[in-house]
């Protein structure tokens, strides 16, 4: 996963679409969609700033997180499948620690 598709994954795993997260960092939706779209190593600064503090990540560590994620997101079990308990501790968690906790369970 590069790090365009990680930001995008994790912009949408936060609950927000991309109009609405260009919204709350005070980006031009355009603007947002060309770094994606495009290179973020090529992007102002400033800009990628935003998108990572917004998002509870350092730049310095993009890199390292785009990398650790699975490339391709596995398909969810059924909801049946799954203890209920369960399903609620990990909807209570925080987006940050939800990310992590998919990363931790997707290390191999």
């Amino acid at each position: 996963m590069n790090r365009e598709d990680y930001i995008r994954a994790l912009i949408k795993s936060q609950g927000y679409t991309m109009k609405n997260f260009a919204r709350l960092i005070n980006m031009p939706y355009t603007t947002l969609l060309s770094i994606l779209n495009g290179s973020i190593g090529g992007a102002a600064m400033d800009n990628v700033q935003k998108i990572c503090g917004a998002l509870h990540i350092r730049i310095e560590d993009l890199n390292n997180l785009a990398a650790q994620a699975p490339a391709q997101p596995a398909a969810p079990p059924s909801p049946s499948a799954i203890d209920p308990q369960l399903l609620k501790l990990i909807a209570e968690l925080s987006p940050e620690k939800q990310l992590a906790l998919k990363l931790l369970l997707s290390a191999k």
